[in-house]
């Protein structure tokens, strides 16, 4: 069998190197548990980061919390992560929590001596009480892996209610504070929360979230069945008895009749169940329970302000925190645009060995490769502009499968290796991911984009093709699309999956999903309690799925059921990523950020197989002349006139006055508007859309430099080599790999860091691979957080999450949203109907800290009706169409008329934040919205709420140069900075929708006319 693919590779191959550079070079065999080889990688780990410190005034809080003690009039406020107590009568609070504690929902006992919370110290919400002395400990009362959040003290403040997800939903449980025993009290069918004590201790309201309406419940601690006394549409929260346990107050969140977002503060009569509202019209209430004084005041929180309601007359209660903020200076990494020398290929994408162990197939800078371990031979099967990816053996090893958008349709192409030739299956769908032969040769599984929805990257719709008869299958309800496998009998179809802890919050555990294709039934197995897998392989010789989980190589035994056969084995001690499987069983590929090893299940050897390949920067050499009439250079507030602006190979040599006498080739937009290349400066590629016309789609945009924070990092690195060298067309991108995440997740694209060492193990991983940016997600805890920060600033990159505090205040450089996912169920940036108040605008002002609004999400709404022409240009069609825009409609119609009262909130954000200076780049979020179209959306949405167009074009080109840290390249047309360049058919000074009427773009010094963009093949 070697010998014969030894004969086929020279006969058909492009390019064959034997032992490149003349020998072929292997890490020496190593046995299992033995430390990874080292990198030059991230060279600069050694330099010291910098500090200084800000101090931000905070007068007001967005989604600000407050518990309050009637018999003192002292209270304590949860406000951006920890708590502070505020005296009577006092202005300035005490802080008492840290802020690694993520202290949020406080209650005072009874006594008034403590406060309980939920807190976030150990990655889950537990319940923790402390002294209100500020140098006490806390003390942690539950803990686990679930989340616990709420807590309220009984009126004799022997016991706590919560809610919990301890049963695999949202219920209400009880804690008794002397035995620390707990309870569950509530068995409900939706997700149940808001405990309320009653002041009498007998019983307890609730909030059940059912479909479509909420309910309120009273509960008699004695009684079996619960009272249902209130029933709304509304969105509901923060029950709260008043004193004379008459009445219960709670905060709705509801549509008004134009969809905007309204919220109340309600009291609603327990004997008959009516209600009516304590707040003014219009207020932003926000969802935490009204603090009862007697039966006619009460303390709540709404408008950025602590107030206080009594028989209906309102004052507010004023504070003033101060918080020190972290400015971090530290060495930038020094990106290297104009080196000719070679750099070693890191985007190796999606490997997988051959049924005999003895080859590997991979993608590399836009090509199917093979790389034959035995001989070292390295054969490159494919060569075209399109984008070929996902290889996948044939039982008999005779033949790859992958995914090609060759011909400009995404397909499903077989290599035949006895041959060389390439034919298509032809699948009526728009997108295929993640293809994979049955074990008869028969079918083939694979992922497609969900019929009726936008092309993205979150969810993929199962599908199994019949190669005889031509028929498809598809099976479940979209899900986040994940390598798939086969079982040795054909019989099922094996990958991973969501498994959500509750329906309250989105997030859970990726699990081993096991699908019956005879009759569509799913089940799946959970290797190891509360850990997510990724990448999971099936091997028909072992009987057996290896997977990563933790980062590192696992194995699961199965039986002829499909369910585990005793416990999972971990394989290897080191980072291993992408594992896959050789027929018999012996051999296991996997990745280890810049490696690529071959584990033998008969010796545990392990050795280094990374195909030895090389890329160099694509580097014009042509000198020439961009005259123009007009010239935005990107920091000023008008244009510049009648220049010529001399490019020698990628920089801008000289910017002068027009000298007819030259001799060199001029390009003459003496009749238009030349501006810097723009960035997109939030987008998510993903694995669907990774195809060659998405390069020329940016492009085609005037989008020269696209940074995605959020993506699998050999697949982002393999994109940026491939439009890097030129292979590809498309901008500079500017990635971070996979979100660095808590332990539950939601997004494929998101790893689930399980421990200290599991997140040392993915910074590896981002050192390795040569990562612009870390980005962290949702979940990892604040102590974590801080350690991301330290290893990225000694890497020389900026770090971004969700987080305005206290990221500031540990030096994260960036935020990604006005609004974004939270853990909390609310966020510290935008109230619930988008509003944000002093604290966010005061932190981000002061701190320096970048912000990326995604205004279009969910504005995108708007500008389906208000900027219609953007939808059906010439460029929007010759790449989407008017499906592709009907699809979003539809898709994003859930935000509805709304939209409106948002953006215009945000709207009030992002002009505070641009008059004070603040660093504020321009991002969509796509693939929410269409790639390239969202972006000039997203610049609408700004002139929509007031910015100037110059303020537009400067976030879009030098500030977003800045959130990158590219600006001394990129960003602005000035001498010596790199060849980006756009030249607008308008004037997009006087309107900014002119920017989309783009004549050319030049990236790197290479001219791309519009219609070459569009048409490539005319």
């Amino acid at each position: 069998m070697v010998a014969q693919f030894n004969r086929l590779f020279l006969a058909f191959s492009v390019l064959s190197l034997v032992a490149l550079f003349g020998g072929c070079s292997k890490e020496p065999a190593s046995t299992v548990n033995s430390p990874d080889s080292s990198s030059t990688h991230g060279s600069l780990e050694s330099h010291i980061s910098h500090k200084s410190q800000v101090t931000a005034k905070l007068t007001e809080g967005t989604n600000i919390a407050a518990a309050h003690d009637a018999r003192t009039g002292n209270q304590v406020l949860a406000l951006q992560g920890a708590l502070y107590l505020q005296k009577a009568n006092e202005l300035t609070p005490t802080q008492i929590t840290r802020w690694d504690e993520d202290a949020w929902e406080p209650d005072i006992s009874p006594d008034g001596e403590k406060v309980i919370y939920e807190g976030y110290y150990y990655g889950n919400w537990d319940l923790w009480q402390k002294s209100l002395d500020a140098d006490a400990s806390p003390e942690q009362l539950t803990s686990g892996m679930y989340d616990d959040r709420e807590p309220q003290y009984s009126p004799d403040g022997t016991s706590v209610l919560f809610s919990s997800d301890r049963g695999n939903s949202y219920d209400i449980w009880r804690l008794n504070l002397s035995e620390g025993k707990l309870r569950q009290l509530t068995f409900t069918d939706g997700e149940t929360h808001s405990p309320a004590w009653s002041p009498d201790g007998n019983r307890y309201a609730y909030i059940t979230d059912g479909r479509p309406n909420s309910h309120v419940y009273i509960h008699s601690l004695t009684d079996t069945e619960p009272d249902l006394i209130y029933e709304s549409q509304g969105k509901l929260s923060a029950l709260s008895w008043s004193p004379d346990g008459k009445n219960l107050s709670l905060r709705s969140l509801d549509r008004a009749e134009n969809g905007n977002a309204l919220t109340s503060l309600r009291l609603i009569n327990i004997q008959n169940g009516t209600d009516s509202i304590l707040s003014p019209t219009g207020a932003d209430i926000f969802p935490f329970r009204a603090q009862w004084i007697n039966n006619d005041s009460f303390i709540y929180t709404s408008d950025g302000l602590v107030k206080q309601w009594n028989q209906g007359q309102i004052e507010s209660i004023p504070f003033s925190i101060e918080v020190s903020l972290e400015i971090p200076d530290y060495p930038r990494k020094q990106r290297d645009f104009d080196s000719s020398e070679p750099k070693p290929v890191l985007g190796i994408s999606y490997p997988t060995i051959s049924p005999n162990g003895d080859l590997v197939a991979y993608s590399a800078i836009g090509d199917l490769w093979l790389w034959q371990i035995s001989t070292c031979t390295l054969t490159q099967l494919t060569s075209d502009a399109a984008a070929d990816q996902m290889p996948s053996w044939s039982p008999d090893g005779n033949s790859l499968s992958y995914v090609s958008d060759k011909n400009g349709l995404f397909q499903v192409w077989v290599y035949d290796l006895t041959t060389g030739i390439t034919k298509p299956i032809e699948i009526d769908r728009k997108v295929v991911s993640f293809p994979a032969f049955s074990p008869d040769g028969k079918k083939i599984a694979f992922y497609t984009d969900v019929p009726g929805q936008p092309l993205l990257h979150v969810s993929g719709q199962l599908s199994i093709y019949d190669l005889a008869s031509k028929k498809i299958e598809y099976f479940h309800t979209p899900m986040p699309p994940e390598p798939l496998a086969w079982s040795a009998d054909g019989k099922h179809v094996i990958t991973s999956n969501l498994s959500r802890y509750n329906l309250r919050y989105r997030e859970g555990l990726y699990d081993l999903s096991i699908t019956n294709i005879a009759t569509g039934e799913e089940h799946q197995i959970r290797p190891e309690p509360h850990r997510s897998i990724k990448h999971a392989s099936y091997s028909s010789g072992a009987s057996a799925v290896t997977y990563s989980q933790d980062g590192l190589l696992y194995i699961q035994k199965l039986n002829a059921d499909m369910q585990p056969a005793g416990s999972s084995v971990q394989l290897h001690d080191q980072l291993a990523d992408t594992p896959t499987w050789s027929a018999d069983g012996a051999y296991i590929s996997f990745q280890a950020g810049d490696k690529l090893k071959r584990l033998n299940l008969n010796n545990n050897e392990i050795i280094d197989i990374t195909p030895p390949m090389q890329w160099t920067l694509d580097q014009p050499q042509e000198n020439w002349i961009l005259r123009v009439g007009r010239l935005y250079d990107g920091v000023s507030e008008d244009y510049q006139h009648n220049v010529d602006i001399l490019v020698e190979g990628n920089r801008i040599a000289d910017i002068s006055p027009i000298d007819e006498t030259t001799t060199l080739t001029v390009v003459d937009a003496l009749d238009k508007t030349v501006i810097p290349g723009m960035f997109e400066s939030h987008s998510h590629i993903g694995d669907h859309n990774h195809d060659e016309e998405q390069g020329r789609v940016w492009l085609a945009y005037g989008i020269t430099s696209v940074r995605d924070p959020g993506s699998n990092p050999y697949l982002a690195s393999e994109r940026k080599e491939a439009w890097g060298s030129g292979r590809r067309i498309g901008p500079r991108l500017f990635t971070s790999g996979h979100n660095i995440d808590g332990n539950r997740i939601f997004y494929a694209v998101s790893e689930s860091i399980s421990s200290d060492a599991h997140l040392e193990r993915a910074l590896k991983r981002s050192r390795l691979l040569d990562v612009d940016l870390i980005k962290t997600y949702v979940r990892l805890p604040n102590s974590q957080q801080k350690r991301v920060v330290e290893f990225a600033h000694k890497m020389g990159v900026p770090t971004t999450s969700h987080e305005l505090l206290p990221a500031a205040a540990m030096g994260v450089d960036g935020i990604e949203h006005f609004t974004g996912t939270s853990r909390r169920g609310y966020t510290t940036k935008i109230s619930e109907i988008g509003r944000s108040y002093q604290d966010v605008e005061e932190v981000l002002a002061v701190s320096g800290m970048s912000v990326v609004p995604t205004m279009v999400v969910p504005g995108v709404v708007l500008t389906f009706g208000e900027q219609d022409d953007l939808y059906s240009t010439e460029t929007f069609n010759a790449f989407y169409g008017p499906e592709t825009r009907d699809s979003y409609q539809d898709f994003m119609s859930f935000f509805g008329p709304g939209a409106e009262g948002y953006v215009n909130n945000y709207g009030e954000l992002l002009s505070k934040l641009v008059a004070r200076g603040a660093l504020v780049g321009t991002g969509t979020d796509s693939p929410f919205t269409p790639f390239g179209t969202g972006l000039h959306a997203e610049l609408r949405l700004y002139q929509r709420e007031g910015l100037e167009p110059w303020q537009i074009m400067h976030s879009a080109t030098y500030q977003s140069a800045r959130v990158t840290q590219v600006e001394h390249d990129l960003g602005s047309i000035e001498v010596g900075k790199l060849a980006d360049m756009v030249i607008i058919n308008g004037d997009p000074l006087s309107d900014i929708s002119e920017l989309s009427k783009i004549d050319m773009t030049i990236k790197n010094g290479r001219r791309y006319p519009i219609d070459d963009l569009r048409y490539p093949n005319n």
